[in-house]
């Protein structure tokens, strides 16, 4: 690399000495006294020619001549400096092409021309950052453990903090690998291969992100990006509509709810709607529930005078559901007070009208999907009429969602579609914890299915 520079610094010497010699030529100055000399000369000229014009008088041009002349006089004629020779075209020529042609061959032989090309700040930074002693440290750790998914999970760290996502997504990936797919683990790299996208919720961020959900359903970070990775793919309905659900659930003090509030306001205008008419959106208090002083008096009551107080509620948002049935929202708040109280005929029916009303909310498909087989033992050879189809409808919104896979296996089930059942139900197993009973359970239903069935 230093012969590189030198022979680099030579050539460039060599042109700058070739284009910098006519500078220093003193004849190509000619005096300023000949300069002037030259502009009275014409003066003298233009002068008698408008004498012969008529436009000057004779004593008027002769007084013009005096004092040109006089001006003469007091000049030195005398060139100072001969004009300059100018470099020949030859050498210029020979110049603007060898010296290109003989720099570009070097670096050719000597530089690195397969490399990318690369801002000197981004130079310097992963310089800085390939000379950080903490990270080569923990470099050399995993260097030597290779199997320790602790150490690959702490580089991965270190290398998120100095903004390595790529490096930081390759790490995680190796922890995870090792064993470690933790609910942390899952959201941080997630978090890494959505920064190395440049913002892009690619594929395997958003596996990484459903997996986060089979753990937790409620997690707000896979819940808002996964919504996000629609809107990316111009999925901007189904992007607004897992939006909505998560602002209803997060709390009004939630750092996430002004980014939030953001992308729904946006994506509403892209569909031509006012953000402020969006379901769920309007002025809260418009359906009955508990105040206050309704929750302060409950808690004075009885256990029998509480349930009566709180199917009287019900009844009271079941008789304002009669006079608004095109409201989703209180059909889902109905349904939820009817699973409380355990009645689960009427919560079902209450969240198939929501279901009806909300056929693009994956939310609303879920839970009634869910009501429908809840309890139920028999799903093995017979399913309610309104399944198959609302599990269509799931798997349209979307073919990921657990959820969706798992109630698919059921439906394939109950057709004896053996093969397709295991196929959708270990897609599921992978994005289940280890060790945990629900996994236990799903291994023993896939376990199962080979084995002949009871009459």
């Amino acid at each position: 690399m230093i012969l590189f520079w030198l022979i680099a610094g030579i050539l460039t010497l060599a042109a700058a000495v070739v284009l910098a010699a006519p500078l220093f030529d003193t004849r190509k100055f000619k005096g300023e006294d000949a300069y002037a000399l030259a502009v009275y000369r014409d003066q003298l000229s233009e002068l008698a020619r408008d004498e012969q014009r008529g436009l000057l008088s004779a004593d008027q041009a002769r007084s013009a001549q005096v004092e040109i002349e006089r001006r003469i006089l007091a000049l030195d004629e005398g060139k100072k400096f001969q004009p300059a020779r100018p470099p020949g075209h030859r050498l210029t020529l020979a110049m603007a092409v060898i010296l290109p042609l003989v720099g570009f061959g070097f670096y050719l032989l000597l530089g690195s021309p397969h490399l990318p090309s690369q801002s000197a700040t981004e130079r310097l930074a992963q310089e800085r950052q390939r000379t950080t002693p903490e990270l080569q440290a923990l470099e050399a750790k995993v260097a030597a453990s290779p199997s320790d998914p602790q150490g690959w999970i702490d580089l991965a760290r270190a290398y998120a903090e100095l903004d390595r996502a790529k490096d930081a997504v390759g790490a995680f990936a190796k922890a995870m690998a090792l064993g470690r797919t933790d609910i942390d683990i899952l959201r941080q790299y997630a978090h890494a291969a959505i920064l190395a996208q440049q913002g892009m919720v690619a594929a395997d961020a958003q596996n990484a992100l459903r997996r986060v959900l089979a753990l937790d359903s409620t997690d707000v970070t896979a819940r808002f990006f996964l919504a996000l990775a629609k809107a990316q793919a111009d999925d901007i309905e189904g992007a607004l509509t897992d939006w909505l659900a998560l602002e209803r659930d997060l709390p009004a003090q939630a750092p996430l709810r002004q980014a939030l509030a953001e992308n729904i306001d946006k994506a509403a205008r892209n569909l031509g709607k006012d953000p402020a008419k969006l379901p769920g959106r309007a002025a809260t208090g418009a359906q009955p529930g508990p105040s206050a002083d309704d929750m302060a008096a409950a808690a004075e009551m009885s256990p029998e005078e509480r349930d009566a107080f709180i199917r009287s509620m019900v009844e009271r948002l079941a008789d304002k559901m009669t006079d608004n049935p095109q409201d989703i929202e209180g059909w889902l708040k109905l349904a939820n007070a009817y699973r409380v109280l355990e009645e689960y005929d009427h919560a079902r029916d209450a969240w198939g009208k929501a279901a009806n009303l909300a056929p693009a909310r994956l939310d609303v498909q879920l839970d009634y999907a869910g009501s429908l087989i809840e309890g139920r033992a028999d799903l093995d050879k017979k399913l309610p009429a309104e399944f198959p189809d609302v599990v269509k409808r799931i798997r349209n919104l979307d073919p990921d969602n657990p959820l969706g896979l798992f109630y698919a296996g059921v439906v394939a089930r109950a057709a004896g579609k053996t093969a397709e059942t295991k196929e959708l139900w270990s897609k599921v197993l992978l994005l289940m914890p280890e060790g945990s009973a629900e996994r236990d359970q799903l291994q023993r239903e896939i376990d199962g299915l080979d084995q002949p069935q009871a009459n």
